[in-house]
């Protein structure tokens, strides 16, 4: 973790109050600095009296072209290492 990541823990962002149906709003100002949206899903920890939201991060898809290994060629798939430092 960043130092950064460690200060932004500290922030407040006002009160939240669980209405009658159980719900709690997280306030429209941490929703917009951590990219939540509708739908994003979390698990709910409890850590004596205090309660923890984990965000569930949405799966990694691979993308294509539809192109094969053989129509892009060789180059387009060397070792990211070679690529990157050289064959060092």
């Amino acid at each position: 973790m960043s130092s950064t990541d460690e200060a932004a823990n500290d922030d407040e962002y006002g009160e939240a109050e669980i209405n009658d149906r159980g719900r709690l709003t997280i306030p429209k100002e941490l929703r917009d600095d951590l990219h939540l949206e509708e739908g994003t899903t979390f698990t709910v920890v409890r850590e004596g009296s205090d309660i923890r939201l984990v965000r569930h991060l949405p799966e990694l898809q691979t993308l294509s072209s539809g192109r094969s290994r053989d129509e892009w060629g060789e180059d387009a798939f060397r070792n990211a290492g070679e690529a990157t430092f050289g064959g060092r």
